[in-house]
């Protein structure tokens, strides 16, 4: 039908022109943006894809700065416990230098004067290291979480706890050093020793390495007990050396002949004769003389009035049957520890209730005296009448456990009783071994064992009788730190060793975090850049336009126009053949 009204062909080719413009619009803006989702209504599926994708990229490249930071900051530390580490090196360096009796005080003063020196910058290390404003060594820097991840539980704990001179160093336990009470013969000495500790007294360390056992014989030496420990130390961290130390001093001169025995189950005999208490070369030199069998080696104190002796392995040292054909001249025997630190043990007595007597009773609860103890009175106030205080007696007697009585060093009794006071002290410093009878001649030291380790632990023993202690309470390791070494002894180097192999084990496991740390964190960032690059391609999939495509949509669109509006002319112009209809 020919109508004026209705025009359907300018409709249909106007529809087409405009949906031709419109792909024209949508082309153009795809490229001229770059992207193929520029509004929710070009995808809304596609939108909401991109969206997370895009705050996961963000994400991702922010976690990777986190990361690069965290291990700049690791280096940062690694880079201080390096020197950390140096230093300590040098200070081992010096303390083993300074152990040798080739150095003179002098000598371990200057030695030590750089110790402090070197200490004094490991607490500027530790004191000074920081990273962007933060201290890294103080013990501040603890429990920090570095996020490396897009989630809010992906995080890496990071922490260094302080590295100054206080807090480096071994956690170390010693066992006791003692010697056994007088016994009348050598072979009566050496079954004394080896039933000081039961079969039972194991020991078991507990620390953050667990719960272990340390397992021991009947009779067993401190070499015994510490090889023990050293089975376990793989496990446990603890690691534990052995050392018998006793000083010998003589009470009167005369030719002294005594039985020896340390490492060898062979027996040495000893005979040296002395001309004064103040020079005991001669014995020194005897025992000297037998160290190859015996293990043990002799050297005089300072003053030569005492010979010090070593036995290097932990065996038990066992003096006995002492002769010396004089009236009270007597071996004074006196058990030390790792540290030269003679035994002694004080008993507090409340002398003012006793009544004058030769050889008067002295009550006091548990004082463990035997008889030959030398002990030294020591008064609080008003001292006992026929006692002096400050001077050395020995014990005369012990009729049981709460009393004793005391005559003097060379066996003469002493009348004594009246004053006094209430806290008055007897502090037994030595076993006399009777040169001059058949009995109270012999009797056996035991070794000290040190347990060290650079992490805290703890010690219980199975049972009273064992090595460590009296009781079965467990024993907590102390610390011991670099900040209070001391290289100005012979001993106090010995001992600085094993406090700076702990400290250094300090510093290695702090190394060994951070390198751990260092590790992983190089893994996450190559990680965390991977993940980045695929979601960001995957993004790029979604979001990013085809110019290909949308050029050549583009193309069509431009062409398709054209046409429409080529057409739409034509149409136009149709109508005006109407107007001949008219005519």
């Amino acid at each position: 039908m020919t109508s004026i009204n209705s025009d359907q062909m300018s409709s249909m080719v106007l529809a087409s022109l405009n949906k031709s413009n419109s792909q024209m619009k949508m082309a153009m803006e795809r490229l001229s943006t770059g992207k193929r989702i520029n509004a929710a209504g070009d995808d809304a599926a596609g939108l909401s894809i991109s969206s997370k994708l895009s705050a996961q990229v963000d994400s991702l490249n922010a976690a990777v700065k986190n990361s690069s930071d965290a291990l700049a900051m690791v280096s940062t530390i690694e880079g201080a416990l390096v020197e950390t580490t140096s230093i300590l090196q040098r200070m081992r360096t010096l303390a083993v230098q300074s152990s040798s009796d080739t150095n003179t005080g002098n000598d371990r003063t200057y030695l030590q004067d750089e110790v402090n020196q070197l200490i004094t910058e490991i607490n500027r290390i530790s004191t000074n290291t920081e990273f962007n404003s933060t201290k890294l060594l103080d013990g501040t820097f603890t429990d920090k979480n570095i996020q490396i991840g897009t989630g809010s539980n992906q995080v890496l704990r990071l922490g260094v706890t302080a590295t100054d001179s206080t807090k480096l160093g071994a956690y170390q336990l010693d066992t006791l050093d003692e010697t056994i009470a007088r016994a009348d013969s050598f072979s009566a000495a050496k079954t004394a020793v080896n039933a000081l500790f039961d079969a039972d007294a194991d020991y078991t360390i507990k620390g953050t390495f667990g719960t272990y056992t340390a397992m021991v014989d009947a009779g067993a030496d401190a070499r015994d007990v510490a090889a023990s420990f050293n089975l376990l130390s793989g496990n446990t961290g603890v690691n534990a050396t052995s050392l018998t130390k006793a000083r010998l001093a003589a009470s009167a001169v005369s030719t002294f002949s005594f039985t020896l025995q340390g490492k060898s189950t062979t027996t040495s005999q000893i005979t040296a004769t002395i001309t004064s208490v103040s020079d005991l070369t001669a014995i020194k030199d005897a025992i000297n003389a037998v160290s190859g069998s015996s293990g043990i080696t002799a050297a005089l104190t300072s003053d030569k009035a005492g010979v010090n002796l070593t036995q290097n392995e932990g065996y038990d040292i066992l003096i006995g049957d002492v002769t010396t054909g004089a009236t009270n001249a007597d071996l004074h025997v006196t058990a030390m520890d790792m540290d030269n630190v003679l035994d002694t043990t004080v008993v507090t007595v409340d002398t003012t209730g006793i009544s004058s007597a030769s050889g008067a009773a002295i009550a006091s609860t548990g004082h463990g005296f035997s008889v030959g103890d030398i002990v030294t009175y020591t008064a609080a106030g008003t001292a006992m009448t026929g006692l002096t205080s400050g001077t050395s007696y020995k014990i005369a007697s012990v009729a049981n456990a709460n009393t004793f009585t005391v005559e003097t060093t060379a066996s003469v009794a002493v009348t004594y009783g009246g004053n006094g006071h209430a806290s008055d002290t007897f502090t037994r410093t030595a076993r006399a071994l009777d040169g001059d009878a058949t009995t109270g001649d012999s009797t056996g030291i035991v070794g000290v064992v040190r347990l060290s380790s650079q992490n805290a632990y703890t010690v219980s023993p199975g049972n009273a009788a064992n090595i460590f202690s009296t009781g079965t309470t467990e024993l907590t390791a102390s610390h011991n730190s670099i900040s209070s070494v001391s290289l100005t002894t012979k001993e106090g180097a010995t001992k600085a060793m094993s406090v700076i192999d702990g400290a250094l084990l300090m510093i290695s496991g702090i190394r060994s975090d951070m390198g751990s740390a260092n590790n992983r964190l190089q893994s996450t960032i190559d990680n965390l850049s991977n993940i980045a690059v695929n979601a960001q391609k995957s993004l790029s999939t979604i979001e990013d336009a085809n110019f290909a495509e949308e050029t050549a949509r583009l193309t069509k669109a431009q062409i398709l126009a054209k046409a429409a509006t080529s057409m739409l002319a034509q149409a136009n112009k149709a109508k005006e053949t109407m107007l001949a209809l008219l005519q």
